[in-house]
């Protein structure tokens, strides 16, 4: 089978070539019938699922397509890359490739070639299924975030192991990871695409997130725009806090020395008063009397 020498682009991390003991960087040159430890195998297309590791769960479907119709007319250029189903013998599982597999089936094939790997530890193939997914095509935010996740929580990754490995910063990883605290309803709308990152960074931690996740949709803020938003919901909290501190100090004021106080504060001048409202001149003598004896 002849494979098709395009020209390779930049590695993404240390590389799935790497990760397979391979010195090559790309997965491109990785994947190559030259290589006699990486034979091809022709199998039928039923033989082989979908691994359970697997980070994307959404394929566009115009995608899938298209890429039959380059099968259709090309075959399969680039093999996927499976191990053996331990739990179902003679049958196996995909650790890089599930696009190319669906498009396959799309296209009618009944067998695909493939690279059977031998002894991969288990951490090992997540992280090869992750980075294929990331050099193939983008997987969304929250997919890619569960992806990041599974490499630390099941597998016991630092962060910065996880950074390394797919070639990002370690911030970019930490962020990516907070998505995942916010709701399920504001995590589908990243999913569909409704809301991006920069959208939803504002919203994390905020127990009103959900409610204000459907505004945005409905007003259809820029990013920008959400900033500027929650700022002024800022604002108007701060001063209806500030408020209800000045009502509280009036309170007390007014049960001590038994007049009503308002108090007024100009937060732009940083200028105010304290008003003490008496009803009849007793009172008013009474005051004086009081500020007098101070």
């Amino acid at each position: 089978m002849k494979t098709n020498k395009s020209k390779t682009k930049p590695a993404l991390g240390r590389g799935l070539s790497s990760l397979l003991g391979e010195n090559k960087t790309n997965l491109d040159n990785l994947i190559t019938n030259n290589n006699l430890n990486y034979k091809f195998n022709t199998i039928g297309i039923e033989l082989v699922s979908p691994g359970p590791w697997q980070a994307r769960k959404i394929f566009d479907n115009n995608e899938l397509i298209n890429l039959a119709k380059s099968i259709k007319d090309h075959g399969i250029i680039q093999p996927i890359v499976v191990i053996e189903d331990d739990n179902n013998k003679e049958k196996f599982l995909i650790i890089a490739g599930e696009r190319r597999w669906r498009a396959a089936q799309i296209a009618k094939l009944h067998e695909i070639p493939v690279i059977v790997q031998q002894n991969l530890e288990e951490k090992k193939i997540i992280e090869i299924s992750l980075l294929e997914n990331l050099q193939r095509t983008d997987l969304n935010p929250i997919e890619e975030a569960k992806g990041y996740k599974n490499l630390i929580e099941d597998h016991n990754y630092k962060q910065e192991t996880v950074a390394l490995v797919v070639g990002k910063s370690r911030p970019y990883v930490a962020n990516l990871l907070r998505l995942l605290t916010l709701p399920e309803d504001i995590q589908n709308l990243i999913i569909s695409d409704k809301l991006s990152i920069g959208h939803v960074r504002p919203l994390i931690g905020r127990t009103d997130a959900v409610s204000l996740a459907k505004e945005i949709v409905r007003r259809k803020f820029s990013v920008r725009e959400v900033e500027t938003y929650i700022k002024s919901l800022e604002n108007k909290k701060s001063r209806s806090e500030k408020q209800n501190h000045y009502e509280e100090i009036e309170n007390k004021l007014t049960e001590k020395i038994g007049l009503k106080i308002k108090i007024q504060f100009n937060p732009k001048s940083e200028k105010g008063s304290i008003k003490i409202s008496c009803e009849n001149l007793e009172q008013f003598d009474d005051l004086i009397e009081k500020i007098k004896n101070l």
